[in-house]
């Protein structure tokens, strides 16, 4: 595999980074794993579940391997039995989630669009590995999406990078500026100077003010913010595109939120961006 990424490397045009994934079943969660350079073997799995609150002595051994040798990973399928409950994360070496898988589901909350249920889900059904149950114990993870086995051309992982380079890919996704698509939309989402997954904290009194353009590939059916795992401002564009701004009321001091943007077209695509 990573014979064929070298062979592959046609900078700026194609950058394939060495990437695979690790699988393990659930909690430990498979887990996709990013490098900028070659010769890294890969980690051995371990079954060791570990607890929810202690957390698994092998994903552990996972971040340590990451951290050593520069690279990041993202939870895969995170609500089946290929998922996780949540109980580790290192937003070092684990900064983004794959939110939606193309042979698959979206894992971001029960009854989003295309999530699972338990009739219908693909690959078992895991509740506790939604992303909402992740961004409310506090993690800060921006978004991805992936391909796996059939799925090719019906997911994406997108990334706004300095230079076209592995390493400006993986520089990239540390940052959390990336966001998840199932069609070619183009999702800007900014808060200021603010990138899409950029921490930051507002001078008082100040309100959280975000500017949103869309370009869908369809017609759009709605847009939404979403503000701490609860939707504050949709809006339903007539068009393919749309480009709004939001704002809320300052918020006392000392509170921490997180917000993201959905869209949804009325062909059923989807796109999200932190």
């Amino acid at each position: 595999m990573q014979k064929m990424a070298s062979l592959l490397h046609h900078p700026p045009h194609f950058v394939p980074p060495f990437t695979y994934e690790r699988s393990n079943v659930y909690p430990n969660g498979h887990r996709n794993v990013m490098f900028a350079e070659r010769g890294i073997r890969t980690l051995t799995r371990g079954e060791l579940l570990g607890t929810p609150e202690q957390g698994t002595p092998d994903t552990k051994d996972l971040y340590a391997y990451l951290h050593h040798f520069g690279g990041i990973c993202a939870i895969h399928t995170s609500g089946t039995r290929m998922g996780t409950d949540w109980r580790d994360n290192d937003p070092v070496v684990e900064p983004v989630v794959e939110i939606y898988q193309g042979h698959r589901h979206n894992y971001e909350s029960f009854g989003a669009p295309r999530s699972p249920t338990g009739p219908t889900q693909i690959g078992g059904y895991q509740p506790a590995g939604f992303v909402w149950n992740a961004l409310a114990k506090g993690y800060r993870l921006g978004f991805q999406s992936s391909s796996d086995h059939v799925s090719t051309h019906i997911s994406y992982a997108v990334v706004l990078a300095e230079e076209a380079s592995r390493e400006g890919l993986l520089d990239a996704f540390r940052k959390r500026h990336s966001y998840a698509a199932t069609d070619n939309i183009l999702l800007d989402v900014r808060a200021g100077e603010h990138l899409m997954g950029d921490e930051f904290r507002l001078p008082r009194r100040q309100p959280v003010r975000l500017s949103v353009k869309v370009i869908g590939t369809r017609r759009l059916a709605r847009v939404h913010v979403i503000k701490n795992n609860g939707h504050v401002y949709t809006t339903s564009p007539r068009g393919a595109e749309t480009e709004f701004t939001w704002e809320e009321s300052p918020q006392p001091a000392g509170t921490t939120s997180y917000y993201y943007v959905r869209v949804e077209q009325e062909d059923g695509q989807l796109a999200w961006r932190s």
